[in-house]
């Protein structure tokens, strides 16, 4: 989950920013990790402000700037939950404040954090991606987060999970390269194998490592190329 803190006071961003480093480690091993940015100016952060799923806010080094923000962001089609922290300035005589809005009060303590990040989890699954795959002569939606990676053993493929579980489909393993090719995270690293770059742990001169300790083979020519992919996954969440 993407996650802004948008806070002109140093110490009080920086005090979040901890607060959520520890939220983020207790879900560790998980896909729902919090990737968490700061802004401690308005343009900064409305440079790219739909790729969240939850703001955390309060802007009061200028008059009117929380407002500004949130009409920029209306006109944007921003809609995830955005958490309004009064302090010097009381967030809730603005009137007619957007749906998105939830209303607190500062310090930032650890308490109600769970709660608004349930918030932003359900935001992420309101706009999971899922692909296509066919199982016993039957179409399946599966997330794509939830896929590590694919193989392919005697003719048969096999999607491996998130969640430690794995299921049989029937499309072969070029059929699924051509599934997952709009996806840039999805990568063929040799002839019987798809991995989720987002699920790589190390990518070493002839193999790439993932989340669950499987390895699989790549060949030294590409080494560079996968070393630069895993880089601009990270960089991007």
């Amino acid at each position: 989950m993407h996650v802004a803190i948008c806070d002109d006071n140093v110490a009080d961003r920086k005090h979040l920013e901890r607060l959520l480093s520890r939220e983020s480690d207790k879900r560790a091993g998980t896909p729902n990790i919090l990737y968490v940015d700061s802004y401690g100016e308005k343009m900064h952060f409305l440079a790219n402000p739909l790729k969240y799923n939850l703001i955390f806010m309060d802007m009061s080094s200028e008059p009117g700037i929380v407002e500004f923000i949130l009409e920029h962001l209306d006109e944007m089609g921003y809609h995830a939950p955005l958490i309004l922290y009064s302090d010097k300035i009381d967030y809730t005589k603005i009137p007619n404040l957007p749906d998105y809005v939830v209303h607190a009060k500062k310090p930032y303590i650890p308490d109600p954090l769970p709660d608004f990040l349930a918030l932003g989890d359900a935001n992420v699954v309101g706009h999971v991606i899922s692909v296509n795959v066919h199982t016993n002569s039957v179409v399946s939606s599966i997330p794509k987060y939830m896929i590590m990676y694919a193989v392919e053993e005697n003719n048969t493929c096999t999607l491996y999970l998130t969640d430690g579980t794995s299921m049989k489909v029937e499309e072969k393993i070029e059929e699924l390269r051509q599934i997952f090719e709009p996806f840039e995270e999805f990568e063929r690293v040799n002839t019987k194998s798809i991995v989720n770059f987002k699920y790589v742990t190390a990518v070493m001169p002839i193999s790439v490592m993932m989340q669950d300790s499987k390895e699989f083979k790549i060949s030294l020519l590409r080494y560079r190329e996968y070393k630069w992919l895993k880089q601009e996954i990270d960089e991007q969440n």
